[in-house]
């Protein structure tokens, strides 16, 4: 069967062979893109190569393979708002409401209809998207969420091409952020965020957008705005969220940015978002805080100067 390219993906940790074919093989044929891994420390890193809409995870390896698989997805931003469903082994009252009081969305006990999976799993996603849909902001930092930011961009895309204008756009992630939330609590995670969002919202004017890409990743859109300018504004960010970062929790907290330029660089958001994706790569691997602008010039070896480089 061909997959859709755009149908939801799940994530399938399971070790109990019969199970787990019963399951890829439901899910695959009801439309959804499966993936598996066999065990908790697989499933993470699978998470951090793939975009996931659901994981489907056996009880025993989320709590006895030492990785503790839920506990490490809510303490990442970008994983914590994945739907989890929990297959138990037994349809025992006091184990299925253990399960459920620990924050998955469902609960599943073997031996299970998969006919009953596909349709719990079809109405959780469906739950999911109708949430997105009505909200129109995140609710933590009250930026554009990404489905609002990546509409309005397309919207200010069309502008540029059509009346010839100048745009850039800037991808920011926090570094080392799993790291602040495990060593200071997810609390104060969450309130670094929400401080980084309101020296944003501080620093852009009234027509540019900014959004909440994913977890502790951000976008900012800025139109009538060069290479140059964005760089100046993005350095602007980092050392007022440097010094908010010093005062609240007593420590350096720095972002990587990714820098790139429409029409130049790409006239339609998902080339753009694939090149600051890739900027923000090459940031990642230089040192903390380090701004990459693209540049079709040099693909491989950044030239870097003080904290910006080009690509």
């Amino acid at each position: 069967m061909s997959k859709n390219v755009n149908s939801p993906a799940i994530l399938i940790v399971e070790d109990d062979a019969i199970a787990l074919h019963s399951m890829r093989d439901y899910l695959s044929r009801a439309g959804f893109s499966v993936r598996t891994a066999a065990n908790g420390w697989d499933a993470l890193k699978r998470l951090k190569e793939l975009s996931v809409d659901l994981v489907i995870a056996e009880q025993t390896i989320c709590e006895n393979d030492g990785c503790n698989l839920r506990e490490k997805m809510m303490l990442n931003p970008a994983t914590r708002d994945i739907p989890f469903f929990v297959v138990t082994a037994q349809d025992k009252v006091d184990t299925v409401v253990r399960a459920l009081r620990s924050g998955v969305d469902d609960c599943i006990s073997k031996p299970f209809d998969p006919v009953i999976l596909v349709a719990r799993v079809q109405a959780t996603l469906e739950r999911r998207r109708a949430y997105e849909e009505m909200v129109r902001v995140d609710p933590l930092t009250r930026l554009l969420n990404r489905r609002t930011f990546e509409k309005e961009v397309q919207e200010e895309l069309s502008r540029v091409q059509r009346y010839k204008r100048n745009a850039s756009m800037i991808l920011i992630d926090v570094d080392d952020f799993t790291r602040v939330n495990e060593e200071s609590g997810v609390s104060m995670g969450d309130l670094l965020l929400t401080c980084l969002a309101g020296v944003i919202l501080t620093s852009v004017r009234v027509m540019d957008i900014a959004g909440r890409y994913r977890g502790e990743t951000f976008f900012l859109f800025l139109p009538e705005t060069d290479i140059d300018g964005a760089a100046i504004l993005a350095a602007r960010i980092q050392e007022r969220m440097a010094a908010i970062a010093d005062t609240v929790a007593g420590f350096k907290l720095t972002f990587s940015c990714g820098i790139v330029n429409a029409p130049e660089d790409g006239a339609d958001l998902p080339t753009l978002a694939i090149r600051s994706e890739k900027c923000l790569q090459h940031a990642k691997e230089r040192k903390r805080g380090a701004i990459i602008i693209w540049s079709r010039d040099i693909t491989d070896h950044p030239k870097e100067s003080g904290t910006k480089a080009e690509i």
